[in-house]
C-alpha cells in the first residue's frame, strides 16, 4: 500500500480542527455553569412564589373560617362584629377561640426574635410599632392585628421568624370591614354604596376602599395609598411616619388569580 503524504497532512489538519484547547474547554464549562446557576435560581424563585401564594390562601381561609365559625356558634354575622372594641377584646371575642394559637406576644413586632425586625416593601423601613396585638399560630406563622378607622387590619407573616420578614414577600395584610360601623361621608358614597362587610386581601385606600377593589395598574403604581410598589410615597400612621408601600400586595395576588406575575415587586 502506498502512503499518500497529502492525505496524511489533510487528516492531521482535520484532527487539529476537531480538538479543543484547555482554555476553550474551561470557557465552555464556565458558560454551562452560569446557565445552570441561572436556571436553578429561576426554579427556586418560582417555587418560592408558589409556596407564598399557597400559604397566603391558607391564611386567608383561616381568617374567613374563624369568622364563619363564630357566626355558626353565636348567630352573629360579620356585619355585626363590633370593630369599635379594643383590638385585644375584638380578637378575644371573635377570633381567638377559633384559631390555633401557640403563644401570645406583647405586640406583632415582639413575636420576632432579636435581630429579626420585620421591614416593609422597600426592604429597610421597619414596621410600625402600633400593631399592638401579636400571636404565634401553631403552624409557626405570626398574626398581628390593629384597629383602623375603617375596621381591623390583620398583618400575617406566613413563615414566622424565618426570613425575609418583609412586606409583600412573607408578610401580608387583610382588611376586615363592617360597613355598619363606618361613618358616612357624601364624598365617599360612590365607594361606600358598593362596599360590603367582609375580609379582603390587602389593606385599604381612600374612603375605606379595599385594595381588592382597585385595578392592578393602580395597585402597582405609586398613587394609591399603601400600594404594592417599592417606590410608593411615605404615609402617616399612629406612632409616626413610615413607608406604607406593600399593604396592597395580597390584593394584587388575588386580582391576578392567586399567582405572582412577572411584574410583581418580588
Amino acid at each position: 500500500m502506498c502512503i499518500n503524504k497529502d492525505n496524511n497532512y489533510n487528516m492531521l489538519r482535520i484532527i487539529k480542527r476537531k480538538t479543543f484547547t484547555l482554555a476553550e474547554v474551561l470557557i465552555t464549562l464556565v458558560i454551562i455553569g452560569i446557565i445552570a446557576v441561572i436556571c436553578v435560581s429561576l426554579i427556586y424563585a418560582n417555587w418560592q412564589k408558589q409556596e407564598t401564594v399557597s400559604e397566603l390562601k391558607k391564611m386567608y381561609t383561616t381568617l374567613l373560617q374563624a369568622a364563619q365559625n363564630y357566626q355558626a356558634a353565636t348567630g352573629v354575622y360579620i356585619t355585626d362584629f363590633d370593630t369599635q372594641l379594643s383590638i385585644f377584646d375584638f380578637m378575644k371575642e371573635y377570633f381567638e377561640p377559633y384559631l390555633n394559637i401557640a403563644k401570645k406576644c406583647d405586640t406583632f413586632v415582639d413575636c420576632y426574635s432579636e435581630g429579626r425586625t420585620p421591614v416593609l416593601l422597600d426592604g429597610k423601613t421597619h414596621f410600625s410599632t402600633n400593631i399592638q396585638y401579636g400571636a404565634v399560630l401553631s403552624n409557626g406563622s405570626f398574626l398581628g392585628a390593629v384597629r383602623s378607622s375603617g375596621g381591623v387590619m390583620f398583618h400575617v407573616d406566613l413563615n414566622g421568624d424565618k426570613g425575609p420578614n418583609k412586606s409583600g414577600r412573607d408578610i401580608f395584610n387583610f382588611y376586615l370591614v363592617n360597613t355598619s360601623t363606618l361613618g358616612y361621608d357624601e364624598a365617599c358614597s360612590p365607594v361606600l354604596n358598593k362596599l360590603s362587610s367582609g375580609i379582603y386581601p390587602g389593606g385599604y385606600g381612600g374612603c375605606y376602599k379595599p385594595h381588592a377593589m382597585y385595578t392592578r395598574e393602580e395597585i402597582l403604581g405609586n398613587d394609591v395609598h399603601r400600594a404594592c410598589s417599592k417606590n410608593a410615597a411615605l404615609g402617616n400612621s399612629v406612632g409616626g411616619d413610615f413607608s406604607v408601600s406593600g399593604n396592597a400586595c395580597a390584593a394584587l395576588i388575588m386580582i391576578d388569580g392567586w399567582q405572582i406575575k412577572n411584574d410583581y415587586p418580588w
